[in-house]
């Protein structure tokens, strides 16, 4: 069975803090079904990169790609266990 799936961080630009942050939220993307949450890191707006969805920031990067990295690896265990249902 085929499956789209898709994971992409973006800030909310119209909710900056009083310290000028915003934050990160990431929306993940499964056959044309969304589901989005903060991932509870936040940055300057003007240090996001929009077109790579990273910050400027190293350390944050890093963090993000590591969620990214377990938001995919759940996903992979879940389609495998729903495969294994169908058996």
């Amino acid at each position: 069975m085929r499956s789209t799936f898709k994971i992409l961080y973006y800030i909310n630009r119209g909710k900056v803090k009083a310290d000028g942050t915003t934050a990160i939220m990431c929306r993940i993307t499964i056959d044309s079904k969304n589901s989005v949450f903060a991932t509870g890191y936040y940055c300057n707006p003007k240090d996001w990169k929009a077109k790579a969805g990273e910050v400027r920031d190293a350390r944050t990067n890093n963090l993000l790609e590591a969620l990214r990295s377990r938001i995919a690896v759940s996903y992979t265990h879940l389609r495998a266990h729903e495969t294994d249902s169908y058996l």
